[in-house]
């Protein structure tokens, strides 16, 4: 039998680039917001529960937001504060940036009891993005509770893609002990005209494992190259090719318990008031320290973004296309088909957009 899968999407930011709560800025022709375009394909895929992580005061907004959802989907939400039982209990005086992405899991972590996935609200991944991710995760969740039988993929010499398990990337089989999931864009398909972006730069080897993760931060295309910063400040310039994670990652349970170990080690740094605990960066360290794998699934899945509000206009126009093609109904949850009724995902076997070059 199927786990059940969890979708935690990430939304407590403070959107301090966008100018405006960015989460529930409606951008879709029927007054979506991403978040509900993210919800209705995790949906389709075979999420059953969704657990937002966001800012205690701010859930009289969602709530309002996500009434028409709530009534065909189960929603949850955990609160990222500054200071929080168990993880953090005395946050350095003055300190008002959030804590990061990888802390942002750890709230979360606290209502999950199987395997989950975890998402931006903000970002747009694509329908295909969150079916692969399923498959993948519950595949991941089989081999965790029966280490002995290979999945049928594996054993059959197949691989994993994002748009389609039937080819792409060769799926690694790993004794670690916690296997991840993350779905790759192109870097170039994630990038703003308006400004620096940050992404997860993938190291990848040639069966499909992540060798190395690196936060790209102030990410700017120059030419057939981006250019930009890592963490430490040392300057970076890399193929506009690059794979890269969006922070669409697809997670066992055990993850929690390294991540955790991480977090409180991030702590002893004395991280002071800017600096923060970067889920890339946390599953980086893991599979250096050989306590992780992960397996990177390359799509051609359209992702969209509102970083700066220049992004608004195009994202607005590309949503509206997928609505006139009849991808997404004018409305997500106002009346029309279910959920059942949505066209499934596309599978697309063309080969990974990655170049090797």
């Amino acid at each position: 039998m199927s786990p059940p899968l969890t979708l935690v999407i990430l939304a407590a930011g403070r959107s301090t680039r966008f100018g405006r709560l960015k989460q529930l800025a409606p951008i879709g022709p029927g007054s979506e917001a991403l978040l509900d375009y993210a919800l209705y394909d995790a949906a389709i895929a075979g999420f059953t529960r969704f657990l937002l992580v966001i800012r205690e005061t701010l859930r009289p907004d969602f709530d309002a937001h996500l009434r028409g959802a709530a009534t065909q989907l189960d929603i949850r939400y955990a609160y990222q504060r500054m200071a929080h039982p168990g993880l953090v209990d005395d946050p350095p005086a003055g300190r008002i940036r959030p804590w990061g992405t990888g802390f942002a899991v750890l709230t979360a972590g606290e209502e999950v009891d199987g395997p989950f996935a975890v998402c931006n609200a903000d970002d747009f991944y694509g329908r295909g993005a969150y079916a692969a991710l399923a498959r993948a995760m519950r595949d991941a969740h089989t081999r965790s509770v029966n280490p002995a039988t290979p999945s049928a993929a594996a054993s059959a010499g197949d691989s994993l893609h994002a748009d389609d398990p039937g080819s792409g990337t060769r799926a690694t089989r790993s004794t670690f002990p916690t296997r991840a999931i993350t779905i790759g864009y192109p870097l170039e398909v994630t990038m703003s005209e308006s400004g620096g972006v940050s992404r997860g730069l993938c190291e990848i080897d040639e069966s499909g494992g992540l060798r190395r993760l690196t936060e790209g931060l102030e990410l700017r295309r120059d030419g057939d190259r981006a250019v930009g910063r890592d963490v430490a400040g040392r300057p970076l310039d890399v193929p506009v090719q690059t794979p890269v994670c969006t922070n669409l990652w697809g997670f066992q349970p055990d993850i929690l318990p390294p991540l955790r170990d991480l977090f409180a080690a991030f702590l002893a740094s004395r991280p002071g008031l800017d600096r923060e605990f970067y889920l890339s960066e946390a599953v980086n360290d893991l599979i250096a320290a050989g306590r992780a794998s992960c397996t990177v699934l390359p799509t051609r899945e359209r992702w969209l973004g509102v970083t700066f509000p220049d992004d608004h206009a195009g994202v607005a126009e590309s949503l509206r296309g997928l609505v006139d093609s009849g991808v997404y109904l004018m409305r997500l949850w106002d009346g029309g088909p279910s959920l059942r009724d949505a066209p499934p995902p596309v599978r697309d076997a063309r080969p990974s957009p990655f170049s090797r070059d």
